[in-house]
């Protein structure tokens, strides 16, 4: 959809209410307005006419720092959105301001309009893949947790390597190993050619 990360897009869109707003404004603004517009097309064709009003709206609601504030997470901008654009079909939806002939149904006629839009809203739980990311991410930083819990007790506590070994469930051996390499992470990070 929008090209940049997500920090970059919301710095963007906090932009339009200062003095001098960022070049690329209009062009993010018309990326959500494509997009809202085909959502719209497609999921509530009964909208009709009121499609402008309800993307205008929103997108009044976008630039609106107060509602940039409710945004907690930049990464789930798109998602964020999209429910505040839904938002502002309910509103509409309920301030009874369509202008189309007849009754206007979203979902079936015999569907509640509130719930079939609450029903297209993106879920607030993490996708298998996100799932997936946080446990590699967890398993990372266990690693680099116990690398550093081995340095705490030499560097730190200054134990004997035996009673690091005892300590963590490991060997000797493989206490010095992980010392040579935590010191030789140091010196490649210090710049210390020195042996």
């Amino acid at each position: 959809m929008l090209t940049g990360t997500p920090h970059e897009i919301v710095a963007i869109l906090r932009s339009a209410q200062g003095a001098t707003p960022h070049p690329r404004l209009d062009e993010v603004l018309a990326d959500f307005r494509r997009h809202w517009f085909a959502l719209a097309r497609k999921r509530y064709p009964s909208l009709a006419d009121d499609v402008e009003d309800a993307i205008q709206t929103a997108l009044m609601k976008l630039v609106s720092p107060e509602k940039l504030d409710s945004l907690k997470d930049p990464a789930r901008l798109s998602a964020w959105a999209r429910s505040l654009f839904i938002n502002t079909v309910l509103d509409i939806a309920r301030d009874g301001r369509r202008h189309v002939r007849g009754r206007a149904y979203l979902g079936q006629p015999d569907d509640d309009p509130e719930q079939a839009l609450r029903e297209q809203l993106p879920s607030d739980r993490p996708t298998p893949e996100e799932t997936l990311a946080y446990r590699e991410r967890l398993a990372i930083v266990s690693k680099c947790v116990d690398r550093l819990e081995v340095a705490r007790l030499k560097f730190v506590e200054d134990l004997p390597e035996k009673e690091i070994a005892a300590r963590q469930n490991l060997t000797r051996d493989g206490v010095a190993g992980q010392l040579k390499r935590i010191r030789k992470g140091l010196r490649d990070a210090f710049g210390d050619d020195s042996e």
